[in-house]
């Protein structure tokens, strides 16, 4: 009984030292924008702009879109 329950241990043991946990999405730098009008023809000034992670996305068309920065 004893050698069940130490195997039963150490499977478990092993299996949950090999499931990676890590899954931080990479971090998104920032990009320089030159200024620019906007939709409603304001001037907007050059600016840094921190992208963010976005999850993967099924798009308008149904296509599958990837996690990426933006």
């Amino acid at each position: 009984m004893k050698v069940l329950i130490l195997g039963v241990c150490l499977a478990l043991l092993s299996v949950f030292t090999a499931v990676d946990v890590s899954a931080q999405p990479p971090p998104c730098k920032k990009v320089w924008v030159d200024g620019h009008y906007n939709k409603h023809g304001k001037w907007i000034p050059a600016h840094w702009k921190r992208l963010h992670w976005i999850p993967g996305h099924h798009n308008r068309h149904g296509e599958w879109i990837p996690g990426h920065c933006g």
